[in-house]
């Protein structure tokens, strides 16, 4: 159990590393507006210093190094930065908000919206599989070892860094403090999607779009869980917003800063890699545009920006996928899903719009919304802003048709871009004409109810329920919160933790248990037989083992021989009948 002073340290952390660049972003790029620039800075800010960590990690990390790190940003920033842009944004939203706009009042409704989220990520620790496997692990692992093993490689470590950030402050595991991190990545999505819907579609679409995503429940369902897609979501869309700048201007810095970007997606999620299509085909379109002008010099400029964003992306995350090369080869650099999944990729003609094909996954007001938007794009020729948008998430969604399929959530990197499109068309209904002319007050009275109907059926359909325990049970153990949501999970893990020591061999069909259990020797994968068995003191079978086995076709498994009672032993079974564990009777 952690005290208040671990949980106050861990709590500091998390601003401490998520701005400590917004200086020096205000000093290069001074005329953003607020709702890209603290997106900006967030991204720049945990993206660079979870490099450094690394980097640093490959000698020794420590809670000192840790301070130092941030001290020598903190210290860089304010000595060459400036204060950010200056907006009386609240008091314009509350006058506003009186007054009846409607974005007013769509703000308004994110802030719900966002509230719910923050209850939930800090009521209840640790729960997305994939985030207590990989990400939760690997920061402990960090924690643990005090520096970055080669055993630290696949996946890039943007999170898992993060999640150290507040492991090291608080010389504990304040999971509910690191997950605050994700709750961040999921509004400077929001807010960024409002800047740059803003920026394609003009000021109406801004909003609408931001609203669109964030009362998704699909999204609402993912922003307190720490997986790497809407952490990459905000780095694509804050790379088209700088890539849309620079092509306009032919700055410097906005290549740089295009660069940047790109490579902290890689090294965010390798999803980054898709980046690469839409920065191509823009740094493409402006060398041919300004050829055929006659502009031979700015077509230069264009090809060795083009060039800086290469170097500048491969510096900033391209250089761990060289890494794990060195350590695996070149066919295995870039991390894959496993055979499994890719084997239940659903390649009907319906999932290639997916707000059709999972249309209640995406919500069912919201895919309408989307839908709309796309057809709105598509229907008849439009402004090259819908093209742009489209350029950013058609490759995407075709790639994730063919080989991703199994899971919408990976569709959350490109999300954004189809809640620009909708928010667009949004933004093009026009009801004050002679047709449709409504008095103002009933206007704003349909507006509102509205947002209240979208966001309350996105909430209801995410189904979070972190607030409503906030209020029924706030001194819920650690025990009872991860058994709440988790259900045999915890349950396993405190009987292996009370009847194993540290010479007990585990065998786990779930991957979890090793974020639990990382002082014992324990194994994870599917064993091909009994056999592979052999020396091992407990066995721990997922009730999904058996569709695994069948899926690959490994007919010749251990499970046949699980009712074997001279060689298995059930110690114990979860409520759900979800987890068994099984002791191995040695001869």
């Amino acid at each position: 159990m952690m005290n208040i002073a671990q949980w106050v340290l861990a709590c500091i952390s998390v601003p401490a590393a998520a701005g400590c660049l917004f200086p020096v972003v205000a000093r290069w790029f001074p005329r953003m507006s607020a709702t890209v620039f603290w997106p900006m800075s967030f991204a720049v800010s945990i993206g660079m210093l979870t490099l450094a960590m690394t980097v640093i990690g490959f000698a020794e990390l420590s809670r000192v190094t840790l301070l130092l790190t941030l001290t020598v940003f903190w210290g860089m920033s304010l000595a060459v930065g400036r204060r950010p842009p200056s907006e009386p944004i609240l008091s314009r939203w509350l006058t506003e908000l009186r007054s009846g706009h409607s974005w007013a009042w769509i703000v308004l409704a994110l802030l719900g919206i966002l509230a719910i989220v923050i209850a939930q990520a800090t009521y209840y620790p640790f729960t997305g599989d994939d985030e207590i496997s990989r990400y939760a692990y690997l920061a402990r692992l960090i924690t643990d070892e005090k520096h970055l093993t080669p055993v630290l490689r696949g996946y890039p470590m943007l999170l898992p860094v993060a999640y150290a950030v507040t492991f090291f402050a608080a010389d504990g595991l304040p999971e509910q403090a690191a997950r605050i991190f994700p709750v961040l990545f999921a509004t400077m999505t929001v807010l960024a999607t409002h800047s740059l819907a803003q920026r394609w579609f003009g000021d109406r679409a801004g909003w609408p779009a931001a609203l669109t995503l964030a009362a998704t429940p699909l999204f609402i369902r993912w922003a307190p869980i720490g997986y790497a897609d809407i952490p990459s979501a905000l780095y694509f869309v804050l790379g088209a917003y700088a890539a849309d700048v620079w092509r306009e201007r032919l700055d410097i810095r906005w290549a740089l800063l295009v660069g940047i970007l790109t490579g902290l997606c890689m090294w965010t999620k390798q999803s980054g890699f898709a980046m690469f299509v839409a920065i191509g085909i823009v740094v493409f379109t402006v060398i041919t545009s300004k050829q055929r002008c006659g502009h031979w010099d700015r077509a230069k400029r264009a090809m060795l920006h083009g060039s800086l964003m290469l170097v500048a992306a491969t510096l900033a995350g391209g250089w761990w996928y060289l890494r794990n090369a060195y350590y695996d080869g070149w066919s295995d650099a870039i991390p894959n899903a496993g055979l499994f999944h890719l084997l239940q990729a659903d390649r009907s003609p319906l999932q290639v719009v997916p707000f059709v094909g999972h249309f209640t996954t995406f919500g069912y007001l919201t895919s309408l919304l989307y839908l709309g938007g796309l057809i709105w794009a598509t229907s008849a020729p439009r402004k090259s802003s819908a093209q742009w948008c489209l350029l950013w998430c058609t490759p995407y969604t075709l790639l994730w048709w063919w080989r991703y399929s199994y899971d919408p959530r990976f569709l959350l990197t490109v999300l954004p871009f189809y809640a620009m499109l909708a928010g667009g068309w949004i933004s093009s209904l026009k009801f004050q004409n002679s047709r449709f002319r409504l008095q103002k007050w009933w206007l704003l009275a349909v507006q509102r109810g509205v947002v209240l109907l979208v966001v309350s059926a996105g909430l209801t359909q995410a189904r979070l329920g972190g607030l409503i325990q906030w209020i029924s049970h706030p001194t819920a153990t650690y025990a009872e919160r991860l058994t709440r949501a988790k259900g045999d999970l915890y349950p396993a893990v405190d009987y292996l933790r009370n009847h194993t020591n540290h010479a007990s061999k585990i065998y786990s069909t779930d991957v979890r248990l090793a974020y639990y259990l990382i002082d014992r020797p324990i194994t994870v994968g599917y064993p091909t037989s009994t056999a592979a068995l052999l020396g091992y003191d407990y066995f721990v079978v997922g009730a999904w083992a058996e569709s695994v086995y069948n899926s690959l076709g490994l007919d010749d498994n251990p499970l046949s021989d699980l009712d074997d009672r001279s060689n298995f032993q059930v110690v114990h079974t979860g409520a759900l009948k979800r987890l068994t564990i099984y002791r191995l009777i040695k001869p």
